[in-house]
């Protein structure tokens, strides 16, 4: 039975009351027309469906008001949906960077060195660009994987300490881990997995792995503490890593002198690092200007 029914059967019998009152001389003077009692329940009526419509309305708002404050607030911290506003950090020659995200995971970088990232990663995966080189120490977390895309492939892993070489101008990916799990996957879909004290080549050219012992990891990731380890490492090689670092260029006349390499630890300044060259190999350095400095190859005869 719905609300108008009730209404009128509850009229009715208000109506045959009244009309068996009137009839035994039992209505006082002062009787209130029924039409004026059914106007206020109908009012009553009325405004009780109301407060039962606001009060259906606001179970249903709070609700949904409450999710969107949830929304608000997470989305501010950690954004569910990638916004797309990225930043960049270029590292010059001559310098380097020690930087940390806003997950906690820390970065140092090389010369030479290009990042790109979301200014706040969102809650699927955290995923930079990367072009240089640089040492990443991953802050864990299982649900929210971290992503390097890099020239040639990309790197993921969930929490790990590892040294990534990949410049965008070179052949080979160098990856070096030191703790946790790696994942490289090649622009060609192949995947491979390395192990801590493990270091992987990739050839992006020939689409190739090579993966070795690393009999020397801290050798690869000094650099991070200021010294430069070289380890029978060829001049052109030594000189290029030498220019990025020390913002100088090298001019070699004689291309004989590239049969030489080198093993040393630097830890100084250029003149240092040129003078300790010069003892164990012959060759000496003229300056040519401030940044440019040329190579002497005197060998034993």
């Amino acid at each position: 039975m719905n609300i108008d029914k009730e209404i009128e059967w509850l009229t009715n019998r208000m109506d045959e009351d009244f009309a068996l009152l009137n009839e035994e001389n039992l209505l006082p003077e002062s009787c209130v027309p029924d039409e004026k009692i059914l106007t206020g329940i109908r009012t009553r009526i009325s405004a009780r469906r109301l407060r039962l419509i606001i009060f259906r309305a606001a179970a249903v708002l709070i609700p949904v008001a409450f999710l969107a404050y949830a929304y608000i607030y997470i989305n501010n911290r950690t954004p569910i949906f990638d916004d797309g506003e990225t930043a960049e950090i270029v590292v010059p020659r001559g310098e380097h960077l020690q930087f940390l995200f806003q997950d906690g995971t820390h970065a140092y970088l090389e010369p030479e060195t290009t990042i790109r990232y979301p200014k706040r990663f969102n809650l699927k995966e955290r995923k930079i660009t990367l072009e240089g080189a640089g040492y990443f120490v991953i802050e864990a977390n299982k649900n929210r994987p971290f992503i390097i895309e890099v020239n040639g492939g990309q790197v993921q892993v969930l929490g790990t300490n590892f040294e990534l070489y990949a410049r965008p101008d070179e052949r080979i990916i160098r990856l070096a881990l030191d703790s946790g799990d790696v994942n490289f996957k090649a622009q060609t879909q192949k995947e491979h997995a390395i192990k801590p004290g493990q270091v992987m080549l990739y050839d992006k050219y020939d689409d190739k792995y090579t993966v070795l012992d690393n009999e020397a990891p801290a050798s690869l990731t000094l650099w991070k503490n200021n010294i430069l380890s070289f380890n029978d490492t060829p001049l052109a090689e030594t000189l290029k890593k030498l220019e990025r670092w020390y913002d100088v260029h090298f001019e070699t006349p004689d291309t004989a002198a590239n049969i030489l390499s080198f093993t040393l630890d630097i830890n100084g300044s250029l003149d240092e690092c040129l003078t300790q060259m010069s003892k164990i190999a012959p060759i000496t350095f003229k300056y040519k200007g401030k940044k440019n400095i040329e190579i002497v190859y005197e060998p034993v005869k």
